[in-house]
């Protein structure tokens, strides 16, 4: 079906206008967000053949979040019900002191898919599989679902991907414990530092990307830093990239954009140095987007990684 696929739990996320609260705004912006189905869009809008698979409620909401997807160009395969909610997500925005928040609605239809849920078409021809801590995390079944398919995908050579940045999963001992044995069977690791902090002990971003690929077998561990810019693991040789300066406008898509970008990159043959400063322009280009979806293309990506610059440790 797609060369990407991506088993996700995206929310509709409903935010004021600008810097209103939640308890007093009249209006809300209404937008679908999830680390896969960000990334999805990322890797497709840079033309990967992507598709992303869930459980959703056959009615108006579930119609929007796929809705959206195909909008940029991703496929969705979805297992519709009659029972269970739409994942929501209400988001306040404001600078300091104040600060931001969420309130999460996670009792979700998908938090309810079974591995007997998940097409076994979709599987069959991907070649690249994705999931994150957050959805992996999400429920006691999702844990089961994520863990059987990533280990029947790598049975038959599938490359496992997973993504690790929500802070729900690195600051829940739980969630954590819940995560290792996908971790188990994952190949690629795409995290942020303080995801990586949660497994290993903090060191610099070569050392950590390091020893996270050797205490847990990765063939490929992508560390995005608390700077922005990355660096990647890949046959014990460590590439790594600064961010460009970036006239930054939101952060929320940026992680979601990089891996996207670093797997739409993978995916077309590129070597892990040039898939990494794909995906490091990515991230820099979708904190200047408003939203969380990562609506970049081709072409500024190209001129940004020609603006970057980049160091190779052996």
């Amino acid at each position: 079906m797609a060369d990407l696929l991506a088993l996700g739990a995206s929310v509709l996320e409903l935010a004021p206008p600008k810097h209103e609260r939640l308890e007093t705004t009249e209006r809300f912006a209404v937008g679908v967000t999830g680390p896969e189905s960000n990334a999805t869009i990322a890797a497709s809008r840079l033309g990967a053949d992507a598709a992303w698979v869930s459980k959703l409620p056959e009615n108006p909401l579930g119609r929007r979040v796929t809705g959206d997807l195909r909008r940029h160009g991703v496929e969705t395969a979805v297992r519709w019900t009659d029972s269970g909610r739409q994942g929501l997500a209400f988001t306040e925005r404001a600078g300091e002191p104040r600060g931001g928040m969420t309130c999460h609605d996670r009792e979700a239809a998908v938090a309810s898919m079974t591995p007997e849920e998940v097409p076994s078409s979709t599987t069959d021809d991907a070649s690249t599989v994705l999931t994150s801590g957050a959805t992996a995390t999400l429920s006691e079944t999702l844990t089961r679902t994520t863990r059987t398919v990533f280990e029947e995908c790598g049975a038959s050579g599938v490359t496992t991907v997973c993504s690790l940045s929500r802070p729900r999963v690195v600051e829940s001992a739980s969630a954590r414990e819940a995560l290792s044995p996908l971790l188990a069977t994952t190949d690629v690791l795409l995290t942020t530092e303080t995801g990586a902090a949660a497994f290993v002990d903090r060191a610099t971003p070569t050392g950590t990307a390091h020893a996270l690929a050797a205490g847990h077998g990765f063939e490929t561990v992508v560390l995005v830093r608390a700077d922005r810019g990355a660096v990647v693991w890949h046959d014990n040789r460590v590439d790594d990239h600064d961010a460009p300066a970036t006239d930054a406008t939101d952060d929320r898509g940026a992680f979601d954009a990089l891996c996207g970008g670093f797997l739409a990159r993978r995916l077309a043959g590129e070597s892990p140095n040039r898939a990494l400063a794909a995906g490091v322009a990515c991230g820099a280009i979708a904190r200047t987007i408003e939203g969380a979806v990562p609506a970049i293309d081709p072409a500024t990506v190209e001129r940004c990684v020609d603006s970057m610059s980049g160091s190779t440790v052996e």
